[in-house]
């Protein structure tokens, strides 16, 4: 498509986007979830290319399963990515509702030293239930987390989509080189981040994730050594009701080597993701080389 036609696409592509975030903004909050799962979960069973992807990713690292098992798994994701959807895009809202469950433990108490005494942590998740919802529990506890993220195509929605996420804590910053500095000097200051470590990198190190080699970036824990900062795998796990995020905070990872420290996190959140398969994005191409022809 030519650069001219570009922004009309664009256009109509963020028209239906933006009156589903109209009409469900207008409706109580349990209601607003409500709608989100239900849109989630026709899309993703939808649509073949959406579904085709979440099965063969369940194939390939769960073939224990059945189809039947992979058709409720995908229906699961749908319905917990269109509620996390909402919730991003109300982002406000979502923290005025403040239906979290605060997480307690080692790594909780890791996170409130290090905002007591001004230094700088990491907390790494991956796309697993609410993964924002950490973020909102420290702002409205300690302190704002930092966080990276991929802009999105299009041009209209990526301001509204960038501007939600800025309330749920700043600095909001871009993939890339200048992103990297803000992070860097973000964490200098001794501040809080939040990385999500679970997307394919063709550069990155593989290493086991839900028993299959998938690369992995080490940065969090290259930042994590070069400055002391606790390295705290975490996650937000939806609860029956639709509405509630237990937020989840395992102890920190050992300083060691960032490989070593990357397959402590990437095992931590392979425990959640199996514990709670119908939360995880399985939309992601996470294992792209290995899986050959994946949608």
């Amino acid at each position: 498509m030519s650069r001219r036609g570009r922004p009309l696409a664009e256009a109509l592509a963020f028209a239906p986007a933006a009156l589903s975030l109209g009409l469900v903004r207008a409706l109580p909050w349990r209601a607003r979830l409500g709608f989100g799962g239900w849109l989630g979960r026709r899309i993703v069973l939808g649509l073949p290319k959406l579904r085709g992807r979440v099965d063969a990713n369940l194939r390939y690292v769960m073939p224990e399963l059945d189809a039947k098992e992979r058709r409720a798994i995908a229906a699961e994701v749908g319905d917990s990515f269109g509620r996390t959807f909402v919730e991003t895009f109300c982002m406000a809202d979502f923290q005025a509702a403040r239906a979290w469950i605060a997480p307690t433990g080692p790594g909780a108490e890791a996170v409130a030293a290090a905002a007591r005494e001004g230094r700088p942590a990491i907390v790494v998740s991956g796309h697993l239930g609410q993964w924002e919802a950490g973020r909102a529990w420290a702002k409205a506890t300690h302190r704002e987390a930092a966080a990276v993220y991929r802009p999105l195509n299009n041009r209209w929605l990526e301001p509204i989509y960038r501007r939600q996420l800025e309330i749920g804590g700043r600095p909001m910053l871009p993939k890339g080189a200048a992103g990297l500095r803000g992070l860097v000097a973000h964490l200098r200051s001794g501040g809080l981040a939040a990385i999500l470590v679970d997307q394919y990198d063709r550069r990155a190190p593989r290493l086991d994730f839900l028993g299959r080699p998938a690369p992995t970036v080490t940065l969090a824990a290259d930042l994590a050594l070069k400055f002391g900062a606790p390295l705290i795998p975490g996650c937000g796990i939806r609860q029956p009701d639709g509405v509630s995020i237990a937020i989840q905070l395992d102890p920190p990872v050992p300083h060691t080597t960032p490989a070593e420290m990357m397959q402590v996190v990437n095992d931590s959140l392979a425990r959640h993701v199996r514990a709670h398969p119908g939360q995880y994005l399985w939309l992601h191409r996470r294992w792209t080389k290995d899986l050959g022809g994946q949608p």
